[in-house]
Formats: C-alpha cells, structure tokens, sequence
C-alpha cells in the first residue's frame, strides 16, 4: 500500500509500475550493460518455471534426506559390510546371507504370472472390457512384463521403495507405436515432502544422466547449449550414486560399525569415491523430469447455447451499423420502365454469441523437461490421459511414509554379527594351524629359519629356547551363538525352514507341511499384497493408455477354439484368426484388478495333495485331474487311453449279448399230470468215476 499513489497526491508515494521500471533501470545501469534487451512474455515464462522447479527440486531433496539411506542398503546387500577401519591383517569371511534371503523372496514373489481382470463397470462396457483383457494379456507377454516385475520386485526388497514408469511411444514399432514400462531405483526420485503416495503427491521428478546423443536427437535446438553443460549436475556439486551400474565391486561409501541413533538404524559413514567416477561421465548430462500438478486458469470464448441451440446476434459495422449479406433473390418490378428484374434479399450477417469462461490449462498435469536445471527442453501439458501420474509403485514395508523401508536395514546388525563370528572362528583356526611362537633370547636360534613346514628341522642350541604358544581351544559358545543370530535373520526376514521346504522330524505329512508353509510365508504374503497393489496400478495405467492410443493398427490374433483342445493338432490344421478393431470397440467404463496372491509361488506337493484328494472323492474327473498337473503325455495318451477304453467298453458289451440266451419259446399250458423222472444220464456219476479210480 505505501507504493500506490493515494487520490490526494500524497508527497514521496509513486505508482508501483512506475517503480518497478525504475529499480530495472538501476539494476542495468548496474550491471554495465545499458542495450540489454528485455525478456520477451515467453522468456519471462521460460524463467518462471525453471525458478519454480529450482525450488521445488531443493526442497525434495531436503524432504527425502532423512529417508536416504540407500548406501547403506546396497553395500548390506552385496555383502560389504566391513568398515574401512577394520585391520587388513583379520580375517574377513563374508556370509552374505541379506542377498540370499531376498533373492529368495524375489524368486517366491514373481514365480507364477498374475491373473488379472478387466471387469465392466457400467452396462455395455462387457465387450470393451474382454477385449482391453486380451490386449493387456498381449502387451504383458511382448513387453517381457515378468522379467520387468522381477526387478521392480528386487529394488523394493533392497531400498523399500520402488517405481515403474508406464508410458507409451507412438514412434516405436515401425511408428504403429508401443507400451514401455521402466523399472525405476528410488534415489532417482523426488517429491514433496506431505505425499505419501503416488496419488496423492503434488509432484513428481525423476532425474537421470541421459547422453548427449539423446539430446541431439530429441532437442536439436538445445543440443548446443546444452554441451556446454554436459558432465554437470545440479546436486550442489554433488553426483548422485548410481549403484546398480558401479556393481558389486564398486568402492563407495563404507559401513564402519552398527549403531542406532535417535531410534534410526543408520552407520557412520566415510567417503571414499573415486574421481574418475564422475570423469567417465562427460559425455552425459543430467536431465529432470518434472510432473506437476498445476492449477493454472485460461479464459477461452465459447458460443453461449439456449435451450440446445446457439444464440445468435448481428453483426454491426465499424460505422455502427449492420452488415448485410445476400440470403436470396426474388423478382422485381422497375419502377422506372416496368421491366422486371431480379434483386438480392440482403438480411443482417448473423453470427454466434460468445461468452468468455475459464479452463484449467493443464487439465491432466504439466510435464517439464530440464537439463542440469538451467536449460528448459520442454514444458508441455501432461500427454499421457492416465489417473494422476504415469508412475506405479510398491513398499516392502508401508509405514505410512512416501517412502518404504527395506530387507537389508532390518537385518544390517545380525548380518554384522555373522560375519564377525565366522571372521573370529577362522582366524582362531588359523592361529591353532600356524602358531605364533616364544623363543628365549639368546636362545641360539636363528629366527630367520624358522618356517612353518611339516617336517622341517630347526637347529637349537637348548632345547628349552623354543616352544609353541599355548593357544586355548575354541569356545562352544561361538557356535551356539552363530546359530542364534543365523536363526534370528530367519526370524526377522520370515524365511524359516518350513517356507524354505526344510521337513520337521515329527511329522511329513502333506496336511502338516502346507500348513507350516502357509503360517511361515505370512510375511512374504504381505509383501505380495503390497506387490499386487502396485501391478494393479500397472495395469490401469496400461489400460488408460490403450483407450488412448491404440488405433486398431495391430490385430489381435486368436487360436480358434477346437472341439478338443487337449489334444495336440498338427502344424498344418493350425487355424489362426486375426481380430480387427477400431478405438471406439475399447472405450468403456472398466476396472483392472489382480486376484489376490496369484502372483505367489505355491508348493507342487500341496497342488498334488489337494488335486490328488479331490479326485478320490469324486469331486473332479481324470480329464480335470490330468490338465491341472499337466502329467507328461498328457495332451496325446490321455485321448488315446479314453478311446481305448471306450473301443474296449463296445467289445465287451457286444461279447455279452452274443452269450446271452434268448428268451424260450411260448409252449400251450398242459394238463397238470405226474412229472416223469428224467432219462439216465450218459455221464458218468460221482461214484462211478470212484469206481474207475
């Protein structure tokens, strides 16, 4: 208020405009430069934006360092759990029992498929929702999906948190286009500090190092400024690790002992980074991805509409008055010779009524393209049509937080602990194996000729100068205490003997078994339902974007449906159709949704087991029985064994009616009389066969 210009005209108050243009001229008379040019609206807007990703960028980063803790997961998983401070001269066995436990989780976790559905939501959506099905199951099987959902399932088992990017582009596949779906390390992604999820965060940025070849290819007008940055980030001079590329025999940041601090599993840590890490690089440049909710307004005119019809008004001229247009002609009579003639019909030019209303200019998000933070590639809205983001996500553990916790943290203190207990039996071994011994001084034994060699002769002057140092036997509490701490890494991570297949001596029966099995994998059956949340999303997003850009330009290809589909038909009767569609055949109110825990891995024995019971009981038949265990042969002996029997049912039935008689004559009813004994037999009685004997 003290720079408006009051209506009196107080003294010392000029208007805030006039101000303004003051201070920039200072600030060029300042700078020497008095011909610089002023930024132009766009240039204006260019800086805006990039100043607003500057900040939002540096306040993620503060919001995700109390979460990072991604050095120390990753050094825990590949088994560098030794601090640098630790003597070169003691042992250092490493039983690196984290990387097994969450290969094994990884492997139980994505061992079968997920069965998924598409389900309509309104009626007349059934026919769209079967198809969208078919094109998912398509996409998932090109894309190599279970191969992706592996490693989406490794990175959240290691950091806690992980990302798929599920995007589509319309230049690949010989421009028919393809869906894309990325996994995703957590350290390469920001937000806002108050989000928790995908859905709810206010943004989304994604930074990676990208070539300069990508660049040139993509931005070519860029590409010259953007060389000039290349080898450059914008991490305060730092560069942010890239951990699966360094592999396992990278020398990074090192656990020097297990603490916990303020209720925080976390390590002091020293750096020791090479320098030729971020030399390698200077081809590269680092590119952020901003995904923005923006709630930008724009006014835009539209026709004003009454009662479903457009309202309409004259046009009036510059002079004020209307402007004519011919709408017709009709005949007319000269007044001057009474000829007659044809004259046009001129009305007033009509035109819509046009309302000024407002619009979210960025009605799906804003997508921004930056390099090293200074250079704008691009700033378009959102192209993806998908609910919010076009990112899914899953948490080892969900706390509630944006970002989840992880295997290797929760177990960093008994995987130390292992290792150190290993590491002190051995070198006690190792001292019994090769002592250390006491020699008198001047004890006339050359220390120089002393080896440790089975055999060797050592020339002694006395007898008593030289003797071996008593070494105490190894403590039976080592071993106890390893099997403790071995067990409570089973414990903590889930993996007991049951879920590993390990038979309990007291019973093997395969009741007991599944039993022990399922109540052991309750764990790793949380961890699957949080899996399956974010493949849920995966496909929904997948399913978004084929409403949007799939054109029908691929077919669908289907295997007709024989009477018989067990058994196996020849290469030559193979009948293959191809389904052609158009986008409106797709468009539909649908759901995607996953059927809980199919994505689990399940024990061969129990399916056994249980198929085995049901058929004993009569609930299923040997068909069934045979296409869910799949019995080798099963598609080409089974027909032939059911046709068999069937052959062999005809011939035993037509056998039996030959051999049966046929009904007795009908005979007239005789007179009831004395029956007469029957004639003697030709053949010979019982006792005449004793006779003869």
């Amino acid at each position: 208020m003290a720079l408006t210009q009051h209506t009196g005209g107080a003294p010392g108050l000029v208007r805030y405009d006039e101000w303004s243009s003051r201070k920039r001229d200072e600030a060029r008379a300042g700078s020497g430069d008095d011909d610089a040019p002023e930024l132009t609206e766009q240039e204006q807007e260019q800086f805006k934006i990039l100043r607003y990703c500057a900040n939002i960028y540096r306040d993620a980063r503060n919001a995700r360092e109390p979460y990072e803790t991604f050095d120390v997961a990753w050094q825990l998983f590949i088994g560098d759990v030794w601090s640098q401070r630790w003597p070169a001269w003691r042992a250092r066995i490493t039983i690196n029992k984290i990387r097994a436990f969450i290969t094994f989780m990884q492997a139980v976790m994505t061992d079968n498929k997920p069965r998924n559905s598409v389900d309509p939501l309104v009626e007349g959506s059934q026919d769209a929702a079967d198809l969208l099905r078919k094109l998912v199951d398509r996409d998932w099987d090109e894309n190599n999906m279970q191969l992706k959902i592996s490693t989406f399932v490794l990175y959240g088992l290691i950091w806690g948190t992980s990302f798929m990017k599920v995007t589509f582009d319309p230049y690949a596949d010989g421009g028919r286009g393809k869906h894309i779906a990325t996994p995703v390390v957590p350290y390469r992604i920001y937000t806002n500090r108050t989000a928790t999820c995908i859905e709810d965060a206010e943004y989304l940025i994604q930074v990676e190092d990208m070539t300069m070849g990508w660049v040139r290819r993509n931005f070519p007008k860029q590409a010259r400024a953007v060389s000039r940055l290349k080898g450059r980030t914008a991490s305060d001079g730092e560069r942010d690790r890239d951990y699966i590329r360094e592999g396992e025999g990278s020398v990074g940041l090192k656990i020097s002992s297990a603490q916990n601090v303020d209720g925080n599993i976390v390590a002091p840590q020293f750096k020791n980074q090479p320098s030729e890490y971020a030399e390698g690089d200077d081809d590269t440049v680092e590119v952020a991805e901003y995904w923005l909710r923006d709630d930008t307004l724009e006014s835009y005119e539209r026709e004003v509409v009454e009662n479903g019809v457009v309202k309409m008004r004259p046009v009036v001229g510059e002079n004020g008055q209307y402007v004519l247009e011919q709408v017709g002609s009709q005949l007319a009579t000269s007044e001057i010779d009474g000829s007659s003639f044809v004259a046009p019909v001129m009305a007033p030019k009509m035109e819509p009524v046009m309302e000024t209303v407002w619009r979210a200019k960025y009605p799906n998000g804003r997508l921004v393209l930056i390099a090293a933070n200074k250079i704008l590639l691009r700033d378009i809205p959102n192209p993806y049509q998908t609910d919010g983001f076009p990112y899914a996500m899953w948490k080892d553990y969900d706390v509630g937080a944006f970002w989840g916790q992880g295997e290797p943290l929760a177990l960093k203190d008994c995987a130390i602990a292992v290792n150190r207990i290993a590491s002190q039996v051995f070198e006690i071994l190792e001292k019994v194996g090769n002592p250390s011994w006491k020699m008198l001084k001047g004890g006339g034994v050359n220390a120089q000729s002393i080896k440790n060699k089975p055999g060797s002769i050592i020339p002694m002057d006395d007898m008593n100068a030289l003797a071996p140092l008593d070494k105490p036997p190894i403590p039976g509490e080592f071993f106890t205490l390893f099997k403790l701490v071995s067990d409570a890494m089973g414990e903590v991570s889930g993996i007991n003997e049951a879920v590993r297949g390990g038979l309990p001596a007291a019973n093997t029966a395969f009741a007991t078994m599944d039993q022990l099995q399922e109540s052991g994998a309750a764990p790793i059956r949380l961890k699957v339902r949080n899996l399956e949340s974010g493949i849920a999303r995966i496909g929904k997003l997948r399913v978004q974007l084929i409403q949007q850009f799939d054109r029908g330009q691929r077919p669908l290809r289907l295997r007709e449906e024989t009477l018989d589909p067990d058994v196996v038909q020849p290469a030559s009767a193979a009948n293959v159709q191809f389904r052609n569609y158009t986008p409106a055949d797709l468009q539909g109110q649908v759901e995607f949704s996953i059927v809980p825990i199919s994505s689990l891995s399940t024990s061969p024995a129990g399916l056994w087991n249980k198929w085995m019971t049901m058929y004993d009981k009569h609930l299923i038949d040997r068909r069934w029985w045979h296409s869910k265990q799949r019995v080798e042969g099963y598609k080409t002996e089974l027909p032939r064994m059911e046709k068999q029997e069937a052959r062999d049912a005809e011939l035993a039935a037509a056998a039996k009616a030959k051999s049966k008689p046929g009904p007795a004559p009908l005979k007239p009813a005789r007179k009831a009389h004395r029956a007469k004994p029957p004639p003697p037999s030709n053949l010979p009685s019982r006792a005449d066969n004793a006779f003869i004997r």
